[in-house]
């Protein structure tokens, strides 16, 4: 029986990847921080701890041998300290407690924020990273860590860079409805996006099949620009289409916003992080999932995606 450990397991995409890989036949454990999703998960036969990644006492004797690890936990939104303390520190940590476990592999999982603005030609494997933000900084230097570790004393991490994750649960159409999501800039910019469960079958993909040291792009065929992929979810769902924020604005939010986090140590609700990545162009290709790893996706474009969306969440994804 292949066996799971999963950072993160009780956030989005990690309780997704939790119950794919149960319904899988695997043994599934992991950390996480939200109580009442571990209570969710455990029903399922999940084993879950409630630690911080960011420190290293909490993560000790985690590993055994055998296992497939998975990183997910990050932050777009918070706090600079925070995001350096779960993308950066928390890796570190991971990888230090599971040093001599005896892993087979270790799987990063990032965003796209590494390639910065983006590019106005189809991203894959081999596109120079170019990041613009202290999210796309802070990828890089966990992913130097663990290539490092991997030269050093042959640790098997892989990395994945997600394209725009969506799937039931994000509440997006309630969102729609209740005139709560603009976008900036007029969602003229092009991004790949992958479904919540076809991450997770790429996640599992790369545990098993994928090469220490490479990267991987989990995104779906088909990459869409943010106006077209909201016009068409809203057009299904009946609801109003998102209105528009001049991207002047946001970047005048930004720095208000940047302002009162520092005096109050508090997270903003539009971050430059965030910003970057939803203004970032981000065509990327998927022949390396689909060809290499032999991956098949479920929801190959935006399109199956949303109608799936609709169909499990009764028009209130």
């Amino acid at each position: 029986m292949s066996q799971a450990l999963i950072f993160g397991i009780t956030g989005y995409a990690g309780s997704a990847l939790a119950r794919c890989l149960v319904g899988c036949g695997w043994s599934v454990r992991g950390i996480g921080r939200s109580e009442s999703a571990a209570s969710d998960l455990e029903h399922l036969g999940v084993e879950v701890e409630i630690a911080d990644v960011g420190e290293p006492e909490e993560l000790t004797d985690l590993g055994r041998p055998g296992d497939h690890v998975f990183y997910l936990v990050g932050s777009i939104s918070g706090h600079p300290d925070w995001t350096e303390r779960v993308g950066l520190d928390g890796v570190i940590n991971a990888e230090a407690a599971l040093a001599a476990a005896g892993i087979a592999s270790f799987v990063l999982v990032q965003t796209m924020a590494a390639y910065g603005e983006g590019s106005d030609e189809t991203i894959t494997e081999a596109t120079p990273p170019q990041p613009n933000s202290q999210l796309g900084r802070i990828s890089l230097f966990a992913e130097q860590h663990l290539r490092e570790a991997l030269n050093k004393r042959g640790f098997p991490a892989r990395f994945v860079r997600a394209g725009t994750i969506y799937g039931p649960g994000r509440r997006t159409v309630e969102a729609l409805r209740n005139k709560r999501l603009r976008m900036l800039g007029g969602g003229e910019n092009s991004s790949s996006r992958i479904h919540v469960d076809d991450l997770a079958t790429v996640l599992a993909a790369v545990a098993e099949r994928g090469r220490s040291g490479e990267v991987y792009l989990a995104v779906d065929d088909q990459p869409v620009s943010m106006a077209a992929y909201f016009d068409h979810l809203a057009e299904r769902a009946d609801v109003p289409a998102p209105g528009s924020t001049p991207k002047w604005l946001a970047r005048a939010m930004i720095a208000g916003f940047g302002l009162t986090s520092k005096l109050t140590k508090g997270h903003a609700p539009l971050g430059h992080n965030l910003y970057a990545l939803v203004t970032g162009n981000y065509e990327c290709s998927n022949a390396r999932i689909r060809d290499e790893l032999g991956v098949e996706l479920a929801y190959p474009t935006y399109v199956e995606g949303v109608e799936s969306l609709l169909a499990d969440e009764g028009k209130d994804d």
